[in-house]
């Protein structure tokens, strides 16, 4: 291309001569011939008649960048790339986008590339060992990052889930077979004789624990009789069980052998569209002469990944020991023992006995005397809670219990444990409280022969306010146990809003669930699936860094204390232990994930409150049901609504995501927090004797890091600080109001974003700080989940200081804050992978700190979007699409109101687009296979009309031209931009459908944005005339590329400090715009371009009133009412004169 020919262009616009654009011819290509019996080395390839090729090359295939590299790394990383292409079906696929889109110039140029890279000989010929495992490495990371040799595994969960077959019939038949042998196992003698002898071996060592406790032989043998009459009841229904349970693994087994041949095909329908991708971007540059069919069958063959993957899971199955559940008679023994048998010794009783006379004689002598008892239950709520905690609240059984070092939690075995000290009263005591009870309220607390009283059930009765009953059970509990006080609040508050926010409302709420459905709809796509598992994943490993973290804490507090206090050195070396040894446990559930799910979801059925905490949303904070909006369950049209969104969230990955990464969080972190506190593992207390361990404390702990870990804790419960919850409560609000809930749709990710980054950060420190000094005045130690905040804060600010140091190497390289070189040149877009993109961002910014730059406006706002602030405040537009609305509505300007209406066209387009967003992948994928996927500017649709259907199908429009030719009214015009030429498009579709944004082959414009922390879109033009600015930036791109180019290779910008880079880039750019303007107002690339540039110059022309005005006098005298685009030249020019015309008056009136 002449060195000159955008010069002289400008030039010719000054004249208002016409130009043509300047050409360049294609080199000849049989200047490269390449002998094909020649095995070359990657040495070889940095020759001359080899590098030069690979060099134009990867330039056009990955950008400027590679002009000026190294031809070691050129060479490293062209063969990376070309043996990812081979092996990774996403990467194919970017070849293939590449090839399909690019011109004669770039085809000559990935042939020759492709014959050179075919001459290669294989890894264990290129630079000896090193070379070997450096080329196997590459193989094993291809396949090991494709996408597609894991949807298979998915294929063992779903044939598990569904037990051979979704059939109606097929789950009829399996249910059958599961109850057949539940009643042969009921049936079976030998089960019954089984049973017998456990229930008598178990009353014997039910009698033996109440006789060491110092019971009487009458009361141990009434006792024993309870557990034997238990185990007789349901000893041979726990063997039928079982025997069910059995039956329905066989049917899973089955049902994963089958999943396993459907992996394997699948895997293998993979392995031959990679093939046949592969060939045919050969082909298409013909570097291959003919389709192979054979070796395109030959990849199916080897196609079995995903199955071996799936078998190797199956080889795991097991690892986490969730599913060893042992002798069933032998649990139900261990539990029966436990609930018969007394809590306390027999000497403790008789203190607690007297304390429950005491009592009671207190309650008597009130009652005597005429108290009055105002509250809600009268004189037996009064009784009840005297027993519990005494007449001053510090008291009564409560007080007794605590001092001899008992704890119990707030479910309703708080109950059962004043039950259990009253069931083994002394006879004597029990009966003088039965009298003194009797004579006043016509109750008694239960005779000694009977069962006794369950004081849940009698406070139940006696007080219907379920909030005044919890209130009494949690003064109890803080009377018993003030060290667990602080998990117990956070856990009510939790499962109270939990009851909150899914008890149906009065009155239907039909706008709240059809935005509802929106939003669940909106997140019903496999990219956002695969984003939720990386934020789940980067959260995770935080959380094991933390781990270890404070297991390293606790080492050191052990080695300091080895001396001194043994005691707390040992306790102290347990806890480390407990927090290394759960990290191997973690591996061991992610091995076997199918058990980890099963056990998961066993445990939260005997947990239901904590079962609905985490059922309550999907990852997120997306409302999973819509049972709170009052709608009829039975209606048909809700029925059918539900199916449909239902079945998105199931195919799109939604539920079965949501459902690993929770049951993996919180499997993990119940195992944790049970080893630290009790010293056992989750194993042996689901298999073991004492379900009790399970207590408010572990349970909170898991349930709060499980949430937090896929942002969905909720921030409006009472537990939370006051202006915390006011805020979050706020925001949740916000989110929920029809209409308001489409501009910050998802509120509690919103809030969650904001904690994490401040609970990662060292801005928590202050009070984490607070927290610690309160408890060392109080004498106490750091519990957990405080030695966990504060290693959370610890490890995310040392991660700071890593995005710092990462980050300077990515700047060096010209790369902006959110692109990432994950090898062999290609590029990815990391600003949707939250929150390792905010860890980007404040690296950067950490480094331009340290340089002394200033950190400029783009990068703040890109920290903003990053914490989720930057969403509410670029969404906060709302209020101008209200003004839109009463602009169209009331405004009588023509122009304006076109303007708005446009506005809220767009808007209403874009939300009815939600609904079709499960759609999104298979739309993608067709517009990869049919081309017709090229970025639309919506700008340029005719009419509100087709801003509307553009918007709105913009999930769906590739689809739309499988069954029709291009419709204006959903394909619309094509977008430019002026940092690239020609078509926008994905780069890579098929990754995206991943969640993985490939950037394509940086231009120099690009990379010259990027190096001045600049947004490449500022580069383009916008008006108020879309079609200009079409126009506009069709013409600068060619010209901005080669100036910038060539001011890529400048010392000064090269080596310049931020401001400097970004006033040259400023400055080259300011250049190239003017140079455009005058060129197109002289009317260069046709008479349209003169038109439009006159267009632009009258929408800018003086303001907005004196606009309006000269409209006026132009309606009034000329009877021309129209738009300035829709005016003629005459017109226009007539319309211009009025504007210039009034502005002078207006001057000179005000002395100007």
């Amino acid at each position: 291309m002449d060195n000159n020919a955008y010069i002289r262009a400008y030039k010719s616009s000054l004249t208002n001569k016409p130009i043509e654009p300047p050409t360049f011819k294609l080199d000849p290509e049989d200047d490269f011939v390449i002998d094909p019996g020649v095995t070359l080395k990657k040495d070889d390839l940095k020759k001359n008649n080899y590098i030069n090729p690979i060099r134009d090359y990867m330039v056009a295939r990955k950008g400027v960048d590679y002009n000026d590299i190294e031809d070691d790394k050129l060479v490293d990383d062209f063969v990376e790339h070309m043996r990812y292409f081979n092996a990774n079906t996403v990467s194919t696929a970017g070849e293939v986008r590449f090839v399909s889109k690019a011109d004669e110039a770039a085809k000559l140029k990935a042939k020759k590339a492709y014959q050179i890279y075919d001459q290669l000989g294989n890894v264990f010929v290129n630079d000896g060992i090193a070379g070997a495992v450096g080329g196997i490495w590459d193989y094993v990371t291809a396949a090991a990052t494709d996408p597609t040799n894991y949807l298979g595994v998915l294929t063992g969960g779903i044939a598990r889930a569904g037990a051979g077959g979704a059939a109606i019939g097929g789950k009829q038949v399996i249910k059958a077979a599961v109850r057949n042998a539940g009643r042969e196992a009921l049936k079976s003698g030998a089960n019954k004789k089984a049973a017998q002898e456990a229930a008598k071996k178990a009353g014997i060592e039910a009698a033996d624990r109440a006789l060491t406790k110092g019971y009487t032989k009458t009361q141990a043998d009434k006792i024993a009789a309870k557990v034997e009459a238990k185990m007789a009841l349901e000893g041979p229904r726990a063997l039928a069980k079982q025997s069910m349970l059995s039956a329905q693994e066989d049917l899973f087994k089955q049902a994963g052998k089958r999943a396993l041949k459907q992996t394997t095909a699948l895997d293998a329908s993979a392995a031959m569209l990679q093939d046949v991708m592969n060939q045919n971007a050969r082909l298409e540059v013909n570097a291959q002469e003919s389709y192979s069919a054979a070796q395109t069958g030959f990849s199916s063959f080897l196609g079995g990944v995903a199955g071996a993957a799936q078998l190797g899971f199956g080889k795991f199955r097991g690892a986490s020991g969730y599913g060893d559940v042992g002798d069933p008679l032998e649990r139900l023994a261990n539990v029966s023992i436990e609930e018969a048998t007394p809590f306390l010794k027999a000497t403790e009783a008789k203190r607690a006995s007297k304390a429950v006379v005491d009592a009671v004689s207190t309650w008597e002598e009130k009652v005597a005397r005429g108290a009055s008892f105002d509250e809600e239950g009268g004189i037996t709520a009064a009784l009840i809670k005297h027993i519990i905690i005494g007449e001053d609240g510090k008291g009564g059984v409560g007080k007794v219990v605590k001092d001899m070092g008992y704890k119990v939690d707030r479910s309703i075995k708080t109950t059962d444990f004043i039950t259990n000290v009253i069931r083994y009263m002394p006879q004597d005591d029990l009966a003088k409280a039965n009298k003194l009870i009797k004579k006043h309220t016509g109750i008694h607390l239960g005779d000694y022969d009977e069962v006794g009283v369950n004081l849940s059930d009698l406070i139940a009765a006696r007080i219907s306010d379920a909030g005044k009953q919890l209130n009494l059970i949690s003064q109890l509990r803080r009377t018993l146990d003030s060290g667990i006080v602080a998990s117990s609040d956070a856990l009510e508050a939790t499962i109270e809003n939990v009851e909150k926010n899914t008890t149906p409302t009065e009155k239907k709420e039909y706008l709240k669930y059809t935005q509802g459905v929106w939003k669940r709809l909106l997140v019903s796509s496999p990219a956002t699936t695969a984003l939720n598992i990386a934020g789940y994943g980067q959260f995770a490993a935080g959380q094991t860094l933390a781990d270890i973290f404070n297991a390293g804490m606790y080492g050191l507090q052990g080695i300091g204390t080895s001396v001194t206090n043994k005691a707390a050195s040992k306790e102290a070396f347990r806890r480390m232990r407990a927090l290394t040894t759960i990290q191997s446990q973690k591996i061991r559930n992610f091995a076997d994930p199918y058990t980890t799910r099963d056990a998961y979801l066993k445990l939260l059925e005997e947990n239901p409150d904590i079962q609905k905490a985490l059922f309550e949303t999907f990852a997120g904070g997306v409302d999973a049901t819509a049972k709170r909006h009052g709608l009829d369950p039975t209606n048909t049209a809700f029925k059918n609504i539900e199916a449909v969104t239902n079945a998105a969230n199931t195919i799109t990955g939604v539920r079965i995501q949501d459902t690993f990464t929770k049951s993996q969080m919180f499997m993990g972190e119940l195992d944790k927090a049970v080893r630290f506190k009790h010293g056992k593992t989750l194993k042996e207390v689901i298999n073991g004797t004492d379900d009790t361990l399970l207590d408010d404390e572990v349970m909170q702990s898991a349930l709060d890091t499980t949430l937090k870990s896929v942002f969905s804790k909720d921030y409006t419960a009472k537990s939370q600080p006051e202006l915390v919850r006011q805020l979050a409560n706020g925001v949740e609000t916000f989110s929920s109001i029809p209409g308001l809930g489409t501009i910050l749709p998802f509120g509690r990710f919103f809030n969650n974003v904001l904690a994490t980054a401040y609970q990662w950060n060292i801005l928590a420190a202050p009070e984490l700080l607070i927290k610690f000094g309160q408890r060392a005045s109080k004498g106490q130690k750091a519990d957990l989940s405080e030695m966990e905040a504060f290693a959370r804060m610890t490890i995310g600010t040392s991660a700071l200081g890593m995005a710092a140091v990462y980050d300077q190497e990515r700047r060096d390289k010209g790369l902006a804050y959110n692109e990432i070189d994950v090898g062999g040149g290609t590029i990815v877009d990391a600003k949707n992978t939250y929150p390792f993109s905010a860890f980007l961002a404040a690296g950067r910014i950490i480094n331009m700190i340290a340089r002394d730059e200033e950190v400029p406006p783009e990068l703040l706002q890109e920290v903003g979007t990053q914490l989720a602030v930057g969403q509410l405040a670029r969404d906060a537009q709302f209020g101008n699409d209200i003004n839109n609305l009463l602009d169209t509505l009331i405004n009588q300007e023509a122009g304006a109101r076109k303007a708005s209406a446009i506005g809220l066209a767009k808007i209403g387009g874009n939300f009815v687009s939600g609904f079709t967003r499960p759609l999104d992948a298979v739309n993608k994928v067709v517009g990869f296979a049919m081309g017709t996927d090229a970025s639309k500017d919506v700008r340029q649709a005719d009419g509100t009309s087709q801003v509307f259907t553009q918007s709105a199908t913009k999930y769906v429009d590739n689809l739309f031209e499988v069954f029709s030719d291009k419709v204006d009214a959903v394909t619309g015009e094509e977008l430019r931009v002026a940092t690239r030429e020609g078509q926008i498009y994905d780069a890579n579709p098929f990754a995206r459908v991943f969640g993985l944004t490939i950037k394509p082959a940086r231009t120099g414009t690009e990379k010259a944005y990027s190096m001045a922390e600049m947004f490449p879109w500022q580069a383009s033009e916008r008006s108020k005339i879309p079609g200009y600015d079409r126009a506009f930036n069709s013409i600068i791109a060619p010209l901005l590329e080669r100036q910038t180019n060539r001011l890529l290779r400048t010392k000064a910008f090269k080596e310049g400090n931020l401001t400097q880079r970004r006033q040259m880039l400023k400055t080259v750019v300011s250049d190239a715009k003017s140079q455009v303007r005058k060129y197109m107002k002289a009317g260069g690339g046709g008479s349209e371009n003169a038109m439009l540039s006159l267009v632009r110059t009258a929408e800018g022309r003086a303001n907005k009133e004196i606009r309006n005005e000269a409209k006026r006098l132009l309606k009034e005298r000329r009877g021309i009412d129209a738009s300035p685009q829709d005016m003629n030249y005459q017109e226009l020019t007539l319309y211009i004169s009025y504007i210039d015309y009034l502005k002078y008056i207006y001057e000179e009136a005000a002395g100007i």
